[in-house]
């Protein structure tokens, strides 16, 4: 069995305006691929929203865990803890600031458990989901959280139960984004928040890279993992994430685009040398307006 072949490849429309993508942009993954990883799609882009997408849509045949059974320090292996444990308690400040109170809080994607760890440990009534069986043995081990394994959309949560949902680093590997954001839309009671971020798709960084793969006589794009870690399978820009909140009543608030690090993995040879270099400085210039690779934003569940 080829790679290819432990995928369903479906046809894809855009999740948030429900029609099919007009613009495609490249290939990636694959021959589409300096070093080959993956397997290669075709990436479009919606001319309504701007979101980018696979068409067809790489679902793996195995379900998540064919992406996700890894060893969680290995996946995160960037992501320093003490860090993480500091942002997880200025998410919770801002969230009370936001929300008036503490309450029940729900962690969707919780891998390693930081979060959760930080929620409990200031008294909130956290609960969190993760799919990989991996990610989830250690969250339920390092935060004490109860941990679901299933899916946001088949937990029967009741509406208007949770006061804070968190959506780090997850919108873009989910196959679903308009169902869950739906959802969360249903379990948050009104006024309540929702935290997300996303790369921004549209900043600078995959801009300028995608020019200097045509510039080198490629069909390639640098948007999208669908086949290779991280796998990302959906990309937002500002545009698209603004009118995906709005459409299931969310108002935007605390917007936030910046650059973040590098993307560019390092590698050796004089073209190596030169795209290290270039990212370090595509990066510093994306500190401005909304150029940078990364957004985030919290969103409050209109009480109308």
């Amino acid at each position: 069995m080829s790679e290819a072949d432990t995928y369903h490849w479906i046809p894809q429309d855009c999740p948030i305006c429900e029609v099919a993508p007009t613009t495609m942009l490249g290939k990636r993954g694959g021959a589409a691929h300096r070093a080959g990883f993956g397997v290669e799609c075709s990436i479009w882009r919606c001319s309504r929203c701007g979101l980018i997408f696979p068409n067809p849509m790489p679902v793996p045949v195995h379900g998540m865990e064919q992406h996700y059974t890894v060893d969680p320090m290995e996946y995160f292996e960037h992501h320093q803890v003490a860090a993480k444990d500091s942002t997880g308690k200025y998410l919770l400040n801002q969230a009370e600031s936001l929300v008036g109170s503490k309450g029940r809080l729900l962690d969707v994607g919780a891998g390693r458990g930081e979060f959760l760890r930080a929620a409990k440990l200031a008294c909130w009534d956290a609960v969190g989901i993760e799919l990989s069986p991996t990610f989830a043995d250690y969250a339920s081990e390092h935060s004490g959280a109860e941990i679901l394994r299933r899916p946001l959309e088949d937990c029967d949560f009741p509406s208007n139960s949770f006061t804070v949902v968190l959506l780090s680093a997850v919108l873009e590997h989910l196959y679903n984004p308009d169902e869950t954001i739906s959802e969360i839309a249903r379990i948050l009671r009104p006024g309540g928040a929702l935290f997300l971020d996303v790369p921004n798709e549209a900043g600078l960084y995959f801009r300028l890279g995608n020019l200097y793969q045509k510039l080198r006589g490629r069909n390639w794009v640098v948007n999208l993992a669908p086949t290779f870690p991280p796998f990302h399978v959906f990309g937002f820009t500002p545009k698209a994430l603004r009118r995906l909140l709005s459409k299931h009543g969310f108002e935007v608030r605390n917007w936030n685009v910046y650059a973040g690090q590098s993307l560019v993995p390092p590698h050796g040879g004089l073209i190596g040398r030169f795209e290290q270099y270039a990212a370090r400085l595509v990066t510093s210039i994306s500190q401005h307006g909304e150029l940078g690779a990364y957004i985030e934003t919290w969103a409050i569940k209109s009480d109308r």
